[in-house]
């Protein structure tokens, strides 16, 4: 899954996974700026998760919230290619 999708929909994305992992707060949000290795790591350091996982919740948290990245890349669709030409 790309997380620059997520990057261009943190608000939206910073909720739901303060639903979802409710033990981080604000700053850890922050921190983590919807970069998938942030959000990784967070949770290792809040959870004492191994690597793998921190990996796994985040993949399941994807799949949960897969309408989150649908709707985002219908909408960058059209762009996708640009930097190749």
């Amino acid at each position: 899954m790309t997380w620059v999708i997520v990057e261009r929909t943190w608000i939206e994305a910073r909720g739901r996974m303060k639903d979802q992992w409710t033990t981080l707060s604000d700053d850890d949000l922050d921190a983590i700026n919807g970069r998938r290795d942030g959000l990784v790591s967070k949770l290792q350091e809040t959870h004492r998760l191994t690597s793998e996982e921190a990996d796994r919740e985040v993949t399941d948290w994807e799949l949960r919230n897969h309408d989150l990245f649908a709707e985002t890349a219908e909408q960058i669709k059209p762009y996708v290619g640009i930097a190749r030409q």
